[in-house]
């Protein structure tokens, strides 16, 4: 199957209710950089806690790899920016303060193995323990990031050790997957969550992160930003779970 074919299927999953994802009970995102939470699933966050339910978010690198050549924002104050940017998408999604959890990686170096891999695991197991977690969120991965895949390699050994937890997957990069490209899967499961009600909430969640949306940092030219074509596939009505399979 084609990429392109694969994503058509995807923007095709029957239209779902929040409780089909999260079943009314608490859910964990995971984030392997500040702003992947509210691109993948700001309508979710912000439709589950306006039901009331419990949502912790667990973010896995500190994001300061974003623009490593800029002298007004070398790595630690580029990494602090980027804390605040989480923080008030967070607030704006209606997140409470210490519902945000950071593990504080290095920027592309997520683990994949090893102890660090297990200390990952170990402390969303935690986080999903304290929560009575029955759902966890993370990006697809088949994403072409390494962090991407790394956090989605943590999730499902998360779930291998909880198996009460059911795990979901919403793309971030593989939207921009060449469209010819092969992608040796089956065609995804899962659903599309109507954002409406939240869309605007979500849309100012993400300009929060305003190193990422904006030329606010201007002196990197190898700096990171979004475009209005890069940005496109997560401002629309429709937000995009795919089930994972156990």
């Amino acid at each position: 199957m084609r990429a392109a074919d694969y994503f058509d299927a995807i923007r095709r999953l029957p239209i779902g209710a929040l409780s089909d994802i999260t079943a009314g009970e608490p859910c964990v995102v995971l984030s392997p950089h500040p702003d992947d939470e509210s691109l993948g699933a700001g309508g979710l966050i912000a439709a589950a806690c306006d039901a009331g339910q419990r949502v912790e978010v667990v973010l896995i690198t500190d994001g300061g790899a974003s623009h490593p050549n800029s002298p007004s924002y070398p790595r630690q104050r580029l990494i602090e920016l980027r804390r605040a940017e989480l923080e008030q998408a967070a607030a704006l999604l209606g997140l409470p303060p210490d519902h945000v959890h950071r593990l504080g990686l290095p920027d592309t170096q997520a683990p994949t193995e090893g102890p660090p891999f297990d200390a990952a695991v170990n402390a969303i197991a935690a986080v999903c323990a304290r929560a009575a977690a029955k759902s966890l969120l993370v990006t697809w991965d088949g994403d072409p990031h390494c962090d991407h895949q790394a956090t989605a390699r943590i999730a499902e050994a998360v779930c291998r050790r909880h198996p009460e937890i059911t795990l979901w997957a919403f793309p971030i990069w593989g939207w921009h997957l060449d469209p010819a490209e092969p992608l040796h899967r089956p065609a995804p499961e899962g659903l599309r969550l109507d954002i409406s009600a939240q869309q605007a909430r979500k849309r100012a969640a993400i300009d929060a992160h305003a190193s990422q949306m904006t030329d606010l940092i201007g002196d990197d030219p190898d700096g990171f930003r979004f475009t209005e074509q890069t940005l496109a596939p997560f401002v629309g009505r429709y937000e995009h779970y795919l089930r994972v399979p156990r």
